[in-house]
């Protein structure tokens, strides 16, 4: 492992012309002096770049990004940019593909000149992506991303996400809490998503195996499956006081209304994967009574509901209704700070000239600050990640009602 705190592995043009034809130095002149232009233009802003997914199985969940992301930036430039320069940020739509994330981090640092990378977004894509990042050596930090131990092998991976291990396991400690599990809790999951397997078997099982609950199943199913009453009627018949269900926001929905068309009524727990607000609107009732852990809740206090008024005016001009931000939205939001912070603690200057050495100044003083954010007083422990508080919700007549809270760990 590489340690996150200490021992970091911390255009110059000649031209030639003939001098014979006037015309051919005036233009040699007048090409000579674009690339001075642009590096004035660049040392006179910070860059950061956003890796997002407009479409692809992600899509649902990171289409609101750029929006908190956007409030931010304007946001800090508002208040006079981050050491008195401006902030822009350069956006790669990844299409959800782990592929595209590696290209847009080596995009990001080799021809945007980006001092770090929001993002990306999923575990999927950080999984490859923190592995480019760490050859080009810019931070990478997803707002998604909450697989067990994907940033701890990286110098310059940080996340600004909770583990959904820690998160499920605080869902499971509130239910129990208050005697809501008798029976057993039945597990289903998506055979062919990486996320939502590893979810469903290495992170709800073992958890609800720890707390002494009884299990039924683990039930899988593919996610692109037109049919899924097969599995869902496995449930059939069964003691159950919850369904635990792996899978993101569109999959969950089409569960749900299959498990309800088949009479079966338990309610659905889940982790952070699909804390969604579309679920609201598009479970609806079917939704009622659903558990569930995020990062983030929307009507905290006045600096949680002051970002979600933004974020609702700002998704709606883009064409996109939601009644509140995702905990990933908030996450963005947040990174774009957690940048701005470091770059003043390491007194980056936005040089082209000392590019290399500020991508791993920002690193070295990611580590070792507090944030105040609107996800809370957040650090990174020593592997990389956030610690992050829990909000345990649940869902009843279109509403999100806040259950419990879990504070964040101490950071190590």
């Amino acid at each position: 492992m590489i340690n996150k705190t200490l021992g970091r592995k911390s255009m110059d043009y000649k031209r030639r012309t003939s001098g014979r034809l006037l015309g051919l130095v005036t233009a040699g002149v007048a090409l000579g002096l674009m690339p001075f232009s642009n590096v004035a233009k660049a040392a006179d802003e910070m860059v950061l770049g956003l890796t997002m997914a407009f479409s692809g199985i992600y899509a649902t969940m990171n289409k609101t990004t750029e929006v908190a992301v956007d409030i931010a930036v304007a946001e800090i430039n508002a208040a006079g940019g981050i050491n008195g320069k401006k902030l822009r940020v350069v956006k790669f739509d990844t299409a959800s593909d782990p592929k595209q994330a590696v290209a847009a981090v080596r995009k990001f640092s080799r021809d945007d000149k980006a001092l770090g990378v929001i993002g990306p977004f999923s575990s999927s894509e950080a999984r490859v992506a923190f592995a480019a990042g760490e050859r080009e050596g810019i931070v990478q930090i997803p707002n998604a991303s909450s697989a067990p131990k994907l940033a701890d092998k990286f110098s310059y991976a940080y996340r600004l996400t909770e583990s959904e291990f820690i998160q499920f396991d605080r869902l499971i400690k509130t239910l129990k809490k208050r005697n809501a599990v008798k029976d057993s809790v039945a597990i289903l999951y998506g055979t062919d998503d990486v996320v939502s397997k590893a979810v469903g078997l290495y992170i709800m099982k073992p958890i609800l195996t720890k707390e002494k609950v009884n299990i039924t199943g683990p039930i899988g199913f593919a996610t692109k499956a037109f049919d899924l009453a097969p599995q869902v009627s496995q449930l059939k018949g069964k003691n159950i006081d919850y369904v635990g269900l792996a899978g993101i926001t569109p999959v969950a929905i089409r569960v749900v209304k299959e498990m309800r068309r088949q009479g079966i009524k338990a309610p659905i727990i889940g982790g952070q994967i699909w804390a969604d607000p579309e679920i609201v609107e598009k479970m609806g009732k079917d939704g009622d009574d659903a558990v569930f852990t995020t990062s983030f809740y929307y009507d905290l206090n006045e600096k949680t509901r002051n970002f979600t008024k933004k974020f609702v005016d700002g998704a709606k001009k883009k064409g996109i209704v939601k009644p509140f931000p995702h905990h990933v939205d908030a996450a963005a939001y947040d990174i774009v700070y957690v940048f701005k912070k470091a770059m003043e603690v390491a007194k980056i200057t936005g040089d082209p000239s000392k590019l290399k050495e500020e991508r791993t100044a920002i690193r070295d003083v990611l580590g070792k600050n507090q944030y105040d954010l609107i996800s809370g007083k957040v650090c990174f422990d020593k592997n990389g990640d956030a610690q992050l508080p829990g909000y345990i919700l649940t869902m009843k007549n279109k509403q999100w009602k806040l259950l419990e809270t879990h504070a964040p760990l101490p950071c190590s």
